[in-house]
């Protein structure tokens, strides 16, 4: 049996109970400062919409994880007449900073500058959602790899794990496939393209085989989230950008390669197919049964990291309930994966049945106070 399928599913698994005690942000988004210590389970942000929810769940991100699910732009986060931006926290027993004066960054672990990124990002893993990975069911393909991606790259690097080296293998086969890709542009010589095969196929192959291991164990999680939810029956299937093994194809799709002057097979073509009750969910689902696909999607990528890290992933869930009717709203919540730490945001609890030990703080004006 596979290594993956032989753990205890859910975040009770996870063999370290590191959490986000508190944040720091100064000069982060709308806020000159703001301090933040969420609880150990549920922590609801509640307030009026424009008041800096969601810029909250984003610091934590970035604090973890060194980007923000919302732009690639590390300037776009810095207070508007500022210059740059500080987070602090504790995750753990550990203390993490990170100082952007765009583009230059720096890191610190308990006081100590960090001049590489490796450990710093070994401190934590998050899973984010937010109103736009509703495109996850109706959207392109590429949102769907972005989600594979970030599950992978969170994911123990050894040989044997679910995804092996997932982001060495991400890295170099997209070096390579710039590199072909630039040479089937300029219509160079046949042999200059396919000098790119091997290492090419060699990375493709890998991801293609983390991909279809990552699918099928999201897949198994995210149905029993989805019927949890709604009763409903949700199921995945990988699909994959290439039918035959990766050099195999690029041979069969030479002719079409060289028309269209670019690499036409490989994972950069990958997709996740989403049937709910057996209809695509893609062409079919209503918005509030999107919203309950892509949370069920996302709790179940939570379970999953758990399962295969020494810590659970920190949930940062961005106006999460939406368009969900109040019985869906419950069973989320009820629902929500065993001992996980989740940061909500939400405009209004009214009529919501929150668990025990929640948190709740409302948002106005700059400052947080407890609801």
């Amino acid at each position: 049996m596979p290594r993956y399928a032989a753990k205890e599913e859910g975040i009770g698994g996870a063999s370290s109970r590191a959490m986000l005690r508190s944040i720091r942000l100064a000069g982060f988004r709308c806020f000159e400062a703001l301090q933040y210590e969420p609880g150990p389970t549920l922590s609801f942000i509640t307030g009026p919409n424009a008041q800096g929810k969601t810029s909250i769940l984003e610091a934590a991100c970035v604090l973890l994880r060194m980007r923000s699910p919302r732009t690639t732009s590390m300037g776009e986060l810095v207070r508007f007449g500022g210059t740059a931006f500080a987070l602090e926290g504790i995750h753990g027993e550990t203390r993490l900073s990170i100082i952007c004066t765009p583009p230059a960054r720096s890191l610190k672990l308990d006081g100590v500058p960090q001049t590489s990124s490796r450990e710093y990002l070994s401190q934590g893993q998050i899973v984010w959602f937010g109103s736009e990975d509703l495109s996850l069911v109706n959207g392109s393909a590429e949102r769907r790899r972005k989600l594979l991606d970030s599950v992978g790259l969170q994911l123990p690097e050894q040989e044997g794990t679910l995804a092996p080296n997932y982001g060495r293998d991400l890295k170099n086969y997209d070096k390579a496939l710039r590199s072909r890709n630039l040479l089937l542009r300029e219509g160079r010589p046949r042999r200059e393209i396919e000098a790119y095969d091997i290492p090419l196929a060699d990375a493709g192959d890998r991801i293609t085989g983390s991909r279809q291991r990552l699918v099928a164990a999201i897949a198994l999680l995210a149905a029993t989230s989805c019927h949890g939810i709604s009763g409903e029956v949700l199921s995945l299937s990988y699909l994959p950008g290439a039918d035959l093994p990766l050099l195999e194809a690029l041979k069969e799709s030479r002719g079409e390669e060289i028309r269209l002057r670019q690499t036409r097979v490989g994972p950069q073509r990958d997709d996740v197919g989403l049937m709910l009750n057996g209809i695509p969910a893609g062409s079919f689902a209503s918005e509030g049964q999107r919203r309950t696909i892509a949370v069920a999607i996302k709790l179940a990528a939570a379970r999953l990291l758990a399962r295969e890290n020494t810590m659970a992933p920190l949930l940062l869930l961005d106006d999460i309930f939406g368009e969900l009717d109040p019985e869906r709203r419950d069973a989320l919540l009820a629902g929500m994966p065993r001992g996980s730490q989740a940061l909500l945001s939400t405009a209004d609890l009214t009529g919501i049945t929150l668990p025990a030990g929640s948190l709740v703080h409302r948002l106005g004006d700059g400052l947080l106070t407890p609801a």
